[in-house]
């Protein structure tokens, strides 16, 4: 199997301000300037060409600067405010070896950057960009439906999925593949234990003792499925997927919940038949065994595999969730990775100051997974833009992020089809998903175009 790499830029503002420095009416525009370089590894070279965007986080104004021969992009008249700022170029393996000296391992490579929550006055002027690398990798998420369908004529939450794409050309077996939903703060209110983007200070965790580390190196999963097999039990052919339901059933018709109450569905054009799924997330067994009980909308089809429960909270502090439910708001992110034991630390979020258990109150526990072990990763973000939230992924993951623009409307995120080859469909993976992904109607082993 290729290996596959991105350059990836990580990014960080050269200088402070004060909150009250944000833009106003009446405010004049400024000179801002963003410095793009390579990082040591090609020598600190300035990346000349690459197109960098600023978008204002309050008016959704967006300027657009391709960077000079120094490296630089020269924005003028631009309104003091927040801005996010973005860079992506794309690199055919001739122009990476003309710029770099040598040939890379794929026919190209991506260069992605972000920079969220910036502000940009005349106390901060200028921005750095450094360029890194990243690995692509040959499983991707290609959907996402998180949103669910209409709460009273459709299935509400209950029919959500994710699907898992072969995007190569050799045979991938699912066994053993794990996939995590990551969590971060929900919300964009100031809080003392934040890093800079507005996202949770990690290293401010109780236990903690890696530094800066814990917010570069790691993602926070709140929990995480396996799926099971022995290693070839669960192929998935180039150019086809996996459809992951929360419950496999088909929730175009009539169900009956655990309590014995009929579920009806007055429009069944609204929602899915997910019974033939390749795997369910079923969690009966499982809450038994903590002596809790089933939830009872958690409907097992005996037909579909169930995967396995690798994290649901520290022993002891379960996760109160009682089901794969999915934020329908898009406050989630979701990774893939494989390891060969999850056997790693977890901590809670840094604005816990004393660990409880009493029995009606537990703490919350997340597990701390390496970036280093992740193929793929998906960044959702919230449907109203004015709740928007700081990145839960590395840029190295995901550069930005994708979203339906409101919950409950059966729309999902799905992945765009870049290329066909010999009848294969290829899709776009740039780990830039404001670019790779759109909103479609929930449509499980559909494609986008």
């Amino acid at each position: 199997m290729k290996n596959k790499f991105l350059i990836a830029l990580s990014a960080f503002a050269l200088f402070s301000c004060s909150e009250d420095d944000f833009s106003q009416a009446g405010a004049q525009p400024i000179d801002y300037k963003v410095s793009v370089t390579y990082d040591e590894t090609f020598d600190n070279l300035a990346a000349k060409n690459i197109t960098v965007k600023l978008k204002n986080t309050n008016t959704s104004d967006e300027y657009t600067m391709a960077t000079d021969a120094q490296g630089n992009a020269n924005f003028g008249s631009i309104l003091p405010g927040t801005y996010d700022i973005n860079a992506t170029v794309t690199l055919s393996a001739a122009e990476f070896n003309a710029t770099f000296g040598y040939a890379p391992e794929t026919e190209e490579v991506v260069f992605n950057a972000n920079l969220n929550q910036i502000v940009v006055n005349t106390n901060n002027t200028m921005s750095n960009l450094t360029l890194k690398t990243a690995r692509l990798g040959d499983l991707v998420i290609k959907q996402i439906y998180y949103g669910g369908s209409h709460a009273q004529q459709g299935a509400s939450f209950r029919d959500q999925f994710i699907e898992i794409f072969n995007n190569s050309n050799e045979v991938i077996y699912a066994d053993g593949l794990y996939i995590g939903q990551v969590m971060g703060k929900n919300n964009n209110t100031s809080h003392p234990k934040t890093q800079a983007n507005g996202q949770w200070d990690w290293s401010q965790s109780l236990g903690m003792t890696i530094g800066n580390k814990a917010n570069t190196d790691y993602v926070y999963a709140d929990y995480v499925f396996q799926i099971p097999g022995n290693g070839t039990q669960y192929p998935i052919q180039p150019g086809e997927s996996i459809v992951i339901a929360q419950s496999a059933q088909n929730h175009k018709a009539p169900l009956v919940d655990l309590t014995g109450e009929p579920i009806s569905i007055q429009n069944p054009d609204l929602t899915i038949d997910l019974s033939t799924a390749d795997f369910e997330a079923y969690l009966g067994n499982f809450r038994i065994s903590i002596e809790k009980e089933p939830y009872k909308y958690d409907l097992e089809n005996p037909a579909v595999t169930n995967l396995e429960i690798g994290y649901w909270g520290r022993e002891g502090y379960w996760n109160g969730n009682a089901d794969f439910i999915m934020d329908n708001l898009g406050r989630d992110s979701y990774v893939i990775f494989r390891t060969e034991s999850l056997n790693y630390k977890d901590f809670p979020t840094p604005d816990v100051t004393e660990i409880v258990n009493t029995g009606s109150s537990q703490t919350k526990f997340n597990l701390q997974i390496p970036v280093s072990i992740i193929i793929d990763g998906v960044e959702t973000q919230h449907a109203n833009t004015s709740s928007a939230l700081p990145q839960r992924l590395p840029s190295t993951i995901d550069n930005t992020s994708t979203k339906i623009t409101a919950p409950f409307t059966s729309k999902s995120v799905m992945r765009k089809t870049k290329t066909t080859a010999n009848g294969r469909k290829i899709l776009q993976d740039t780990n830039n998903s404001a670019a790779d992904f759109v909103e479609v109607t929930a449509n499980p082993k559909g494609f986008a175009n």
